[in-house]
């Protein structure tokens, strides 16, 4: 005798539905993941169109994230409320994506410090004065094997040298670039019609490319 298959709980999948930030087919995922029963996304998007249930919450979770972001980041602390149904998806989906949002801010900021502490490090090893210390330093290290390589040495000499500091302020100026762009878009300073770029920004943005006159005298440079 064939076992009855069992029926797709779609109530189970319908606040997933409406809040509209998980695809069809991760909605059919998550659903067999919870309770073993496998459904299409096909079969999903034909059920709730049926029954004329849109998806169209996502732009008022959205919203409510960012409360509860500017909330967050004054109280620490993120608190849903439940009042009816619509709201209980807009809170848990708006909770969930808050969550996300505040731990990429930190790791962010985090990796912007890191950033600024390798220019630190390099600031030091520029000037003739540092540099002749960091040589006479490898000159100190210098350890050759029976051949008479060292190449340890090697590596060094080649990084604290002009090419080397150089490649390291490019590579360093890139990861700026780009979590000035990631911290922008997190704090929502970016807006999509009108994205502002600062005198930090461009400047990164010419060093990156390898435009020699980034480095030219602020009185030649013609945007001022």
């Amino acid at each position: 005798m064939t076992e009855k298959r069992q029926k797709i709980d779609y109530d189970r999948i319908e606040r997933g539905w409406r809040a509209g930030i998980l695809s069809p087919r991760q909605l059919a995922a998550a659903y067999e993941e919870e309770t073993g029963q496998k459904v299409s996304h096909a079969a999903i998007i034909k059920h709730f169109t049926k029954l004329g249930i849109p998806r169209n919450l996502a732009e008022k979770i959205k919203a409510k994230s960012d409360a509860m972001v500017t909330q967050a980041m004054v109280t620490e602390q993120v608190t849903p409320v439940t009042i009816k149904r619509d709201q209980e998806i807009i809170e848990d989906a708006a909770t969930q994506l808050t969550y996300v949002r505040l731990n990429q801010r930190k790791d962010i900021q985090r990796s912007r410090k890191i950033a600024m502490s390798l220019f630190d490090e390099l600031e030091m090893m520029v000037g003739q004065e540092n540099v002749k210390l960091l040589e006479m330093l490898g000159e100190l290290m210098w350890s050759p094997d029976d051949k008479g390589n060292d190449k340890v040495n090697d590596l060094y000499m080649k990084i604290i040298s002009m090419p080397g500091r150089v490649k390291s302020m490019k590579d360093l100026s890139d990861t700026l670039k780009t979590l000035i762009a990631l911290e922008r878009q997190a704090f929502g300073l970016d807006d999509e019609n009108n994205k502002p770029v600062d005198a930090l920004t461009a400047l990164l943005e010419r060093v990156s490319t390898g435009n020699s006159s980034a480095f030219k005298p602020i009185a030649d440079d013609p945007e001022y």
